[in-house]
């Protein structure tokens, strides 16, 4: 009797393992934003977009990049009205990134982005490169 509700609870562990993906049945996603306009109203409906799909897609892992580059610039500049939201989503392993180029050509410095904000020497090299390492992307915005 006793070898019989052991096997019992074992085949019932089994069972219940059986029934849990393994960590290769875990897909990561990796998708990039392209962040080029200058407007409140794009970046609000990017970052939920960011959110909806961190969400959505969960509890699979996600990879999210956001360049900036263009007017984009501005969204993650000191100033921008979206930092808390951005700050908010770096904490969730977004990764935001600012064009060198667009920096250059708008005279904005490292010490003028928002804390965390990486750099990138080309913003639209950056978004094809990702999207050559299989990355999906996401226009920013309308």
């Amino acid at each position: 009797m006793k070898r019989r509700s052991i096997l019992l609870l074992l085949a019932a562990v089994v069972l219940l393992w059986a029934g849990r993906p393994s960590p290769a049945q875990t897909k990561t996603h990796h998708v990039v934003f392209a962040v080029t306009s200058g407007d409140e109203v794009d970046w609000h409906i990017t970052l939920g977009n960011i959110r909806n799909l961190l969400n959505g897609l969960a509890p699979d892992p996600v990879e999210i990049e956001v360049v900036a580059y263009a007017q984009g610039l501005g969204l993650v500049k000191h100033g921008s009205a979206v930092a808390e939201d951005v700050a908010a989503l770096q904490t969730a392993h977004v990764r935001f990134v600012a064009c060198q180029n667009s920096m250059r050509m708008q005279h904005v410095e490292v010490k003028d982005l928002l804390s965390g904000v990486g750099t990138v020497p080309s913003g639209a090299v950056e978004v094809v490169t990702r999207q050559e390492q299989g990355w999906a992307y996401i226009k920013g915005g309308r």
